[in-house]
């Protein structure tokens, strides 16, 4: 009896290190669910031509800050009719995967109707509707309120230049 409880707590300590190891590598893109299933949500850095490195999704599709949002405490503005254009990035099941973004700078607000959107330096993530094809940045400055995101959270303030994605 006395040699079964060292192993069993051997055991269970070996699971929770690898436990924990798998979420530092969800962070990193290397587990979790991967593109296109479901709960899948990823924050990527890619350049886009004349803006240089901006966040986008799974899809490469720019994110958006809203400047009317708050970042301390995270807080969404932008519900009802704002969401038909705007569309906020919800947290999926799982972790979301990273590319070129530290894990320490994500998290999540929780929105009026109870959902979670996710959050970079604490500034909510939307994705704009009139943005149809990577690289695309129709939203850069809508009314004055509305801006790609920066990798470390901060708003791209450029003007998007035709011609797309760059490297």
């Amino acid at each position: 009896m006395n040699r079964i409880r060292p192993v069993v707590v051997s055991a269970v300590a070996l699971f929770a290190v690898a436990s924990l190891s798998a979420c530092g590598d969800m962070a990193d893109g290397a587990q979790g669910p991967q593109h296109g299933e479901p709960g899948h949500k990823m924050l990527q850095v890619a350049t886009v031509n004349g803006v240089g490195a901006v966040v986008t999704d799974a899809d490469g599709k720019t994110l958006y800050r809203f400047d009317k949002d708050l970042s301390q405490p995270p807080t969404s503005n932008c519900d009802g009719q704002c969401t038909a254009s705007w569309t906020p990035m919800l947290a999926g099941v799982a972790t979301p995967m990273l590319k070129g973004i530290q894990d320490t700078q994500v998290g999540t607000a929780t929105r009026k109707d109870g959902s979670k959107q996710i959050t970079l330096n604490g500034w909510p993530l939307y994705e704009f509707t009139g943005d149809k094809v990577t690289g695309d940045m129709n939203g850069q400055g809508a009314n004055g309120a509305w801006f790609a995101i920066a990798p470390d959270g901060s708003k791209i303030t450029a003007k998007s230049k035709a011609g797309g994605a760059g490297n």
